[in-house]
């Protein structure tokens, strides 16, 4: 079943179902072209129904259900507030369980890694071959190496009952230090591109960008604003020799940065925290840290910093 074009899969919206009881497959179409298939659910109307009609009764044996729908949502319910509540002193297991989660979801969580949706080829050739990403593929394959040692499946994203609870029980023969491996590679893959919560997490981690980028053919193909390569030109050479550039061409400016600028040289774009080249011109990374700034500025700068969270 397509949803409408465009449209969130809500999973709040629906219950699992397996499809041998009659849960649908629904497919949810983007409009950047993501396709996402989530299967085996109902609605929460059809649920509903279900249960007022005794409709979840079979089970394919022939067999009636030893519960009514209502006394099955009872113990189901009930069950499910024990076993929530015995969390609440179990905060070992309960780290396990919520990565397990994060790593394969369930009908209540929505988390999936950053898409690889760049469609400007250069752009995908030079993050794949960049610094930061060979560190995060390499951070992958530590993680595969964890559950292959314990003969597990390293967990592929697309809920289901059985690949949650595989997932939980891998983590639970892992060390805490193990875990939290896994846990850190999972959130570096499930964190959103393009956000303030990036310049956020750049800025109290105190993150040198000149150790995970440097200028690339791509980024030069991509930069043809006069008014910006202006801007980049008198922070990479000397102010006379940009002074004398200001009307050579783009292409000539863009020469002189690539052969002139230091090695760690960084545009505003790319420090921590971002600046702007243009004043009051829109700047996605820095109009992002603007936003969120005031949240973190000050603790930052403040001598009695919690120490767990220096260790963090």
């Amino acid at each position: 079943m397509s949803l409408s074009g465009g449209a969130y899969f809500q999973s709040w919206e629906y219950e699992k179902c397996p499809r041998t009881k009659g849960g649908h497959v629904y497919i949810e179409l983007r409009h950047n072209g993501d396709v996402t298939f989530h299967e085996g659910y109902i609605t929460n109307a059809e649920a509903r129904r279900r249960e007022k009609t005794g409709a979840n009764a079979e089970d394919g044996s022939g067999l009636h259900s030893e519960m009514t729908g209502p006394m099955s949502t009872y113990i189901a319910r009930h069950r499910h507030a024990a076993a929530g509540a015995s969390l609440l002193d179990a905060p070992a297991v309960a780290l396990r369980l919520m990565v397990a989660h994060a790593m394969t979801g369930s009908a209540l969580w929505d988390v999936r890694p950053q898409p690889d949706n760049i469609r400007k080829e250069s752009t995908a050739a030079s993050l794949e071959t960049a610094p930061a990403t060979l560190a995060l593929n390499e951070a992958g394959k530590g993680v595969a190496e964890l559950f292959k040692a314990l003969d597990a499946e390293t967990p592929e994203r697309g809920y289901s009952e059985t690949a949650l609870c595989e997932a939980f029980s891998a983590l639970l023969a892992m060390s805490d230090d193990e875990v939290m491996q896994v846990l850190c590679f999972t959130m570096a893959r499930t964190l959103i591109a393009d956000s303030p919560i990036v310049e956020a997490l750049l800025n109290v981690l105190s993150v040198d960008l000149s150790g995970f980028w440097s200028t690339d053919e791509a980024f030069f193909e991509l930069l043809r604003d006069k008014r910006v390569i202006n801007g980049m030109l008198a922070s990479a050479v000397s102010d006379d020799s940009a002074k004398l550039m200001l009307t050579d061409t783009g292409k000539a400016q863009k020469e002189a940065i690539q052969t002139g600028a230091h090695a760690d040289w960084r545009p505003g774009w790319m420090q921590v925290p971002p600046a702007r080249l243009i004043d009051g011109a829109a700047s996605r990374p820095t109009d992002h840290w603007e936003k969120i700034a005031h949240l973190f500025e000050s603790d930052l700068n403040d001598s009695d910093q919690p120490q767990d969270a220096e260790a963090a």
